[in-house]
C-alpha cells in the first residue's frame, strides 16, 4: 500500500509518484497518518470531493464544532454569514494600501544577509492579520499586532501564547459575539502559516525570474502567484473528508466512512484540468461550501507582499539552493518552509 504524503522533491516540486496514481490509479488505497484512505489524484474528481455534500469535513475530523472549516453545511453556512461581508474581493481591497505599506517598511529593513520567512513573511503575515481583524472589529492594529504575533508563533511558550489568547479574548468580545470572534479567530490562525507558507513558495519563483522586473507589473505579479498556488499549495493536506454513504468515484466503489483526501496539489497537475484563467485552473483554496473564506485576503497579501520585494530589495536573492529547503514539519497540515536564506 502506498504510503501519504510522498515526499517532496524540492518546494515547488510534486514527488512523480502522484503522476502515476493519477494515470493509473486516481483512487488509490493509502497508508496515511490518519490512518487508512482513498487518495484522490484527478482534477475532476477532486473538484466533485469538494463539492459533493455526501463527502464530510465535519466527520473527518474530531472537532468539536468550533473551527468554521471542520463543520458541514448548514451550520457552517451560518457561520460563514457571520464574517463573508467583511471577507470579499472589495472589503479587502480597501485594506490594500495599509497592507502595501506594511509590506514596503518590512522589505526595506531586510539586512544584507537574512533568512526570509522571520525577516519579512512571518511579521508581513502577523500585521496583515491584525490589519484585518482590527478593520474587522472596530480596534487599532497596534492593540492586535503583538498578541497575534505571540498567538501565531510556534516556539511561543505555551503559557504565554495562552495569556495572549485570553487578552486578545477579552479585546475582542468587546466588540464583537462570541461566534463572530470564534470564525476570526479561524481566520487568523489558519490564515498565518498558509499565508507565511504561500509567501515562502511565491519567492522562490519570483526568484527564478528577473525579479526587479515585476516591480509595477500587477498582471505578472497575480499570474505567479496563482501559478505558485496551483504547483505548490500551502493547504494540500487540509481538505479531509468522510463518506456519508456508499458513492462511486472514479471507477472506484467507497463504502460509508471511508476516509478520503482529495489532493489539490495533484489535481492542479492534471493535464486535463479546464482551461481558462490560471485562477480557475487550480483548487489551492478549495471549492463549493468549504471555499477558503479568507481567498481574497490572502491573494491580496501575496500580490502587495511581491511587489514591495520587487520594488525595494530587486537584487535579493537565494543563499541555498532550493532542494536544500525543509518545511518545519512534514506531519503538519500546512507547513511553512523552515527557512529561506536569502541575501540582498
Amino acid at each position: 500500500m502506498t504510503r501519504y504524503p510522498l515526499p517532496r522533491p524540492h518546494p515547488l516540486g510534486i514527488h512523480p509518484g502522484y503522476a502515476r496514481l493519477r494515470e493509473g490509479c486516481p483512487v488509490a488505497r493509502v497508508d496515511s497518518p490518519y490512518g487508512p484512505a482513498w487518495l484522490i489524484t484527478r482534477y475532476a474528481d477532486v473538484a466533485a470531493v469538494l463539492t459533493d455534500a455526501r463527502y464530510s469535513r465535519a466527520a473527518a475530523t474530531e472537532d468539536d464544532g468550533g473551527i468554521l472549516l471542520n463543520t458541514d453545511p448548514p451550520e457552517h453556512d451560518r457561520l460563514r454569514r457571520l464574517v463573508v461581508a467583511h471577507t470579499g474581493a472589495a472589503a479587502v481591497e480597501r485594506l490594500r494600501p495599509r497592507a502595501a505599506e506594511i509590506a514596503a517598511t518590512l522589505a526595506k529593513r531586510i539586512p544584507a544577509e537574512a533568512e526570509f520567512v522571520s525577516a519579512f513573511a512571518e511579521p508581513y503575515s502577523h500585521r496583515v492579520l491584525a490589519l484585518f481583524v482590527g478593520h474587522l472589529v472596530g480596534l487599532p492594529v497596534g492593540e492586535l499586532s503583538p498578541m497575534a504575533t505571540v498567538l501565531t508563533l510556534a516556539r511561543v511558550p505555551d503559557r504565554e501564547r495562552a495569556a495572549a489568547f485570553a487578552e486578545l479574548r477579552r479585546r475582542l468580545r468587546s466588540q464583537v459575539d462570541d461566534e463572530t470572534l470564534a470564525v476570526v479567530l479561524n481566520i487568523v490562525f489558519g490564515g498565518h502559516a498558509a499565508v507565511v507558507a504561500a509567501l515562502g513558495y511565491c519567492l522562490l519563483a519570483a526568484l527564478a525570474e528577473p525579479l526587479p522586473s515585476l516591480a509595477g507589473d500587477a498582471r505578472r505579479i497575480a499570474d505567479l502567484v496563482e501559478e505558485t498556488l496551483r504547483l505548490a499549495p500551502p493547504g494540500d493536506r487540509t481538505l479531509l473528508r468522510r463518506t456519508l454513504e456508499p458513492v462511486r468515484l472514479g471507477g472506484r466503489e467507497l463504502p460509508t466512512g471511508a476516509l478520503v483526501i482529495p489532493s489539490i496539489a495533484a489535481a492542479g497537475r492534471d493535464p486535463d484540468r479546464p482551461a481558462g484563467g490560471l485562477a480557475g485552473r487550480h483548487l489551492a483554496f478549495g471549492r463549493g461550501a468549504h471555499a477558503c473564506i479568507g481567498m481574497a485576503l490572502a491573494r491580496m497579501e501575496l500580490r502587495a507582499a511581491l511587489q514591495a520585494l520587487a520594488e525595494h530589495v530587486p537584487g535579493l536573492r537565494p543563499a541555498a539552493g532550493p532542494a536544500t529547503l525543509r518545511r518545519t514539519c512534514e506531519e503538519l497540515a500546512v507547513s511553512p518552509l523552515a527557512g529561506i536564506p536569502i541575501r540582498v
